[in-house]
């Protein structure tokens, strides 16, 4: 084979190299629209540890979020009390987390909520649990009044009646009844 040809040949294989590549990232652009990342939509989604953060930026939570583990079906979650939260904060939240991973996710059929005091503590062992929820996707399908139309009475009663809601005696002292 001459010396010009293989020149030639090289040159084309090249080139076809460079178009392909530089198609890649407009390829993986137009697949990422209807991909379960995108949670803009009313639609459920399969959660996953990829897209979990998309989700959670978007609801609506007056605790901080500490910690977060998806294993199988389930969904943990430890959230932070701060010292100036209210229990209608934290009964709010509990209800906005279920609610919102019951009717936005496929994959999620149980979520597992702590409400820890991290309050005037260095050492992360020595912080102390307030609360703790589990939330089962059976319990609750029909969740459809958003939190913040229900009364601290409402929601308190929605989350006892559908999910297993543990006080610990730091609850009790908080918010005495």
């Amino acid at each position: 084979m001459k010396w010009s040809m293989r020149i030639v040949m090289t040159l084309g294989l090249s080139i076809i190299m460079v178009v392909c590549l530089s198609l890649l990232p407009k390829m993986d652009r137009s697949t990422g629209l209807g991909s379960p990342y995108n949670w803009s939509s009313n639609r459920a989604g399969e959660l996953t540890n990829n897209n979990m953060v998309d989700l959670l930026v978007q609801v609506p939570l007056q605790l901080r979020i500490r910690k977060v583990e998806l294993s199988n079906s389930r969904m943990s979650l430890d959230l932070s009390l701060p010292k100036n939260a209210d229990s209608a904060a934290v009964y709010r939240d509990l209800y906005t987390i279920a609610q919102t991973m019951i009717t936005k996710t496929k994959n999620v059929n149980q979520i597992w909520v702590r409400v820890i005091d991290y309050s005037g503590v260095t050492d992360s062992s020595a912080t102390q649990l307030v609360l703790a929820m589990v939330a089962e996707r059976e319990y609750g399908k029909d969740m459809e009044k958003n939190a913040n139309e229900l009364s601290l009475i409402q929601l308190e009663q929605q989350l006892q009646n559908r999910f297993r809601i543990t006080y610990t005696s730091k609850w009790q002292q908080r918010y005495p009844l």
